[in-house]
């Protein structure tokens, strides 16, 4: 693909200065004898080219990108449709007071996610479940106060399987 892309700026910038030592558009289609057909042929041959190549290099890199970006984490943690929704809930109503680097938050107030579930925390049930209390009975640690029950059910299991899968990556 990078082959392709540098081959083509340099085929584009060897007919411009093509053009240019040849005294112009003028100069370049007396050059080419581009009144007679095989020429004019020449020319649209060339024009068609570079206006398929401008719509095939966009057409392929949009096929070979098409890895939904939402469901990639940092370190390239692939993450489940509920880890989606938790990263979101997570930028809503947590990132303002806690650091975790999956959601690049740097909060003051809370402790840095990456180090105390992320590092302290063995296994990925331990780091869910440290999460999961701390949202439904809040904490009161330090120079901040987490209210509890920020999200409850279904909400607070998204936001804690997030954490859990991201902390420390």
């Amino acid at each position: 693909m990078l082959i392709a892309f540098v081959i083509f700026w340099a085929l584009l910038g060897l007919g411009v200065f093509f053009v240019a030592m040849r005294g112009g558009p003028g100069g370049a289609r007396r050059t080419l004898h581009t009144e007679a057909k095989p020429g004019q042929r020449l020319v649209t041959l060339g024009v068609v080219v570079l206006f398929a190549f401008g719509l095939a290099v966009p057409a392929i890199v949009m096929a070979f990108n098409g890895d939904h970006k939402a469901s990639v984490a940092s370190g390239g943690i692939r993450l489940t449709a509920d880890e989606q929704k938790g990263r979101e809930l997570f930028a809503r109503a947590c990132a303002v007071c806690h650091t975790l680097n999956a959601t690049k938050s740097v909060g003051r107030v809370g402790p840095d996610l990456d180090v105390r579930v992320g590092v302290d925390i063995a296994t990925p049930a331990g780091r869910k479940a440290l999460v999961l209390g701390a949202i439904t009975e809040g904490r009161a640690r330090g120079l901040g106060q987490m209210p509890a029950l920020l999200y409850q059910g279904k909400e607070a299991e998204e936001v804690a399987s997030f954490v859990a899968a991201v902390a420390g990556h």
